[in-house]
């Protein structure tokens, strides 16, 4: 009998089944084992030694028993250097193995195996060849958790002295975090330039009333741009050099030349032109296309392809290799030949080039395990049918013949302008037969050269230049991935905890900076450069995939690491002073204790407003001027209301026979005692309106990300959440 381990509970049935009799299948739900929360965990006087303890007893007792009167031990955890080493500490913890990997009972055996794909074919292959543990990959993910607990446990205490408790900094959250800092701060120094274009709207046909002239400005000139009638033509020329039209009345001028001259086809070009497939999905391009096509973000998408995966629908989703295997490619091409024909097929087997400098990660591209299965045959609905076919198409696409089209484009010249109209037409489909992100066709009518055409309105529009813009959860992605930080793995989990940590917000698709993000940054950038390097960091993880590969040790890249990293920490924290990031500049108003000046100041909570002889004098208004005793007023007077009274229940008494008061917090309103925070005495804001399953008040709520909801005050006996109004 042989106990297989494997990561996810839903993977367990099915392997089960493959595997058949004489095999015990278990799952040990993720990390068994990890470094400590409340200290750091890391003898850096002892070669760095990590300290690991047990996360989750239950499970490792449950495997333990599993494990009872077995003699062979089969890892079955995810293929890259998080499953590695969770296959390792497991093999640990039962005994199997010391720290070096020697076998500990020679009764006992240790197989390690992976597939990339949860196939019987697949699953059956990797029992046939077992592997032993891969200490490479188990010490560069060692390295990874060591050099990120060392930035964050010996960074983090020192934000909480010099700007406010709570605070944390990472060796790649923070780098995630200036890019988006950065940005703003471009955007803030863009001064716009205003520009214009001369645009007509042509038609073939003569017409029976003169065109109109119409100046637009701003953005309704690009808005106007999509309700052409006929053929639209752009200034493009002015004696053989880029046309530049800095004002309106300049734009006026060549509107008023070309108004009652004639509009003859001088000039017509057309070429061929092929567009090749893309290469199929890795995780950031599943990840950044998800987000352009169907607004997901990048932990949306990973929770997906995960179901996906532990379906047995795609391959692994963690990978940074466009390989996909011989057997797999033929297949896939013999799909496309049979489906769409001979002619859709690409001439030759397409390979695409890795950007990976450590493929033992990554074995195969995200692919279908099966290529000829479609939606309907594997009965998925929704998001998770959405993304397979996604997934299925690309790396159909991947294999099929480039699409061509043809490019053509028309000029008319008057006098010294040159106006140009282009156009394409997609002569063959090719791959764009399966597969499209953003293909659009500007059809052309066949017109002959000296073809006079007529103009319906001629039109000066108004723009400004553009300041780059914000940060989408695609774009940086795709930025993190172009300057190398971060892994696959990565970046769902860099981007939910910058937003969790509430240094950045978003903001529809579009992410921007909070107070404390900048503040946070601007420390960092002036005392610990190195720590939001982008080269520095993408250096740091070149030498993780070093490590994965073999060819460095873990120790010698943690020590060139810490030496004069700490060194650093220790001079700053003498330097820093703590006013030079929390004062953000002065206030017009004063302070409602001592009446002196007040200063603008921030916390983890956002900007207030402080008396300047704090800490001697702790007199606070909020951004708006309004002290605590305002609010309270405000508040008294809102309790009152009859507006309040008809939809709230009264307030509560205290356990000491006190009124509660009303109090904000971040997930919402609620009644607290008079002391609090002092006495941590609360209860939530009832509403008048009963749960229609047991009867309780109902409450509003704010959930994780902020969004209001109303749920019964019984929770978490009863479940029931109702919509709140205007929101889906």
């Amino acid at each position: 009998m042989k106990l297989v381990i494997v990561e996810s509970p839903t993977k367990v049935k099915t392997i089960k089944k493959y595997l058949g009799k004489g095999y015990k299948v278990v799952a040990s739900m993720g990390h068994i084992v990890d470094l400590p929360k409340n200290e750091l965990g890391v003898d850096v006087e002892k070669d760095f030694e990590p300290k690991y303890i047990v996360t989750n007893s239950k499970v490792l007792k449950y495997l333990k028993d599993s494990f009872k009167n077995i003699d062979t031990l089969v890892v079955a955890s995810d293929l890259d250097r998080e499953g590695e080493a969770i296959g390792w500490h497991i093999a640990q913890r039962l005994k199997v193995i010391d720290k070096t990997g020697r076998l500990r009972d020679k009764d006992k055996k240790l197989e390690r195996i992976v597939f990339n794909s949860i196939t019987k074919e697949a699953v059956l292959k990797a029992v046939k060849s077992p592997r032993e543990i891969d200490f490479d990959l188990v010490n560069a993910q060692q390295a990874r958790r060591i050099l990120d607990r060392l930035v964050g446990y010996k960074l983090s205490p020192l934000l909480w002295k010099k700007i406010s408790y709570g605070l944390s900094a990472g060796r790649v959250q923070s780098v995630a975090v200036r890019l988006i800092v950065d940005r703003e701060e471009e955007r803030d120094r863009f001064k716009p330039d205003e520009y214009w274009s001369i645009l007509s709207d042509l038609s073939v046909k003569k017409l029976n009333k003169n065109p109109s002239k119409v100046v637009l400005k701003s953005d309704d000139g690009d808005k106007n741009k999509k309700k052409f009638k006929g053929i639209k033509f752009e200034l493009t020329k002015y004696k053989n050099k880029k046309v530049d039209i800095s004002n309106e009345k300049d734009a006026g001028k060549i509107i008023d030349y070309v108004y009652d001259k004639k509009w003859i086809i001088s000039n017509i070009e057309e070429k061929e032109a092929h567009r090749n497939p893309k290469p199929p999905f890795i995780t950031s391009t599943l990840q950044r296309v998800a987000s352009n096509i169907f607004g997901y973000s990048s932990r949306k998408t990973m929770t997906l392809a995960q179901k996906l995966y532990e379906a047995g629908f795609i391959t692994y989703m963690r990978t940074d290799s466009y390989n996909i295997v011989k057997t797999e490619l033929k297949k896939i091409r013999s799909y496309i030949e049979s489906e769409y024909g001979k002619k859709y097929l690409s001439p030759k087997i397409k390979r695409y080039k890795s950007k990976s400098k450590n493929i033992q990660e990554a074995h195969e591209a995200i692919r279908p395990t099966d290529i000829s299965k479609s939606v309907e045959e594997l009965k998925l609905k929704g998001q998770l049918k959405k993304l397979y076919n996604l997934i299925r198409n690309r790396t159909l696409a991947c294999q099929m013949s480039k699409a061509k089209v043809k490019n053509t484009t028309l000029g008319i010249k008057i006098g010294d302008y040159l106006f140009i109209s282009r156009g394409q037409i997609i002569v063959f489909k090719g791959y764009l037969q399966v597969y499209r992100e953003h293909v659009s066709e500007n059809v052309l009518p066949e017109l002959e050269l000296k073809t006079r055409l007529y103009p319906r309105k001629i039109l000066g529009c108004q723009h400004f230049t553009s300041p780059p813009p914000h940060y989408s959860e695609a774009s940086l992605i795709k930025t993190l991935e172009k300057y190398g930080i971060g892994r696959p793995s990565t970046y769902a989990p860099i981007i939910s905890t910058i937003c969790r940590r509430k240094y950045v917000i978003k903001e529809g698709r579009y992410f921007r900076p909070t107070e404390i993000g900048k503040v946070v940054t601007k420390l960092l950038k002036k005392y610990f450069e190195q720590i939001v390097d982008t080269g520095f960091t993408a250096g740091i993880e070149e030498d993780l995939d070093l490590i994965a590969s073999g060819e460095i040790g873990k120790l010698k890249i943690i020590k060139e690491f810490y030496k004069p990293f700490i060194k650093n920490v220790k001079r700053n924290e003498k330097q820093i002073k703590r006013d030079e990031f929390t004062v953000l500049g002065p206030s017009k108003y004063k302070c409602p204790i001592c009446k002196k000046k007040m200063v603008k100041k921030i916390s983890r909570y956002g900007v207030f407003l402080s008396c300047v002889d704090f800490p001697k004098c702790k007199g606070m208004r909020s951004l708006d001027g309004k002290s605590e005793k305002d609010k309270r007023k405000e508040i008294k007077k809102q309790v009152n209301s009859d507006e309040f009274k008809s939809k709230y229940l009264p307030a509560p008494k205290t356990s000491d026979g006190k009124r509660m008061i009303l109090k904000s917090g971040r997930y919402g309103k609620f009644w607290a005692h008079p002391d609090y925070p002092k006495v941590k005495e609360t209860e939530p804001l009832k509403l008048k309106e009963k749960c229609p399953k047991c009867g309780s008040p109902l409450v509003e709520r704010k959930g994780k990300w902020g969004k209001p909801f109303i749920g019964c005050s019984a929770f978490p006996k009863c479940k029931y959440i109702k919509k709140t109004k205007g929101k889906k």
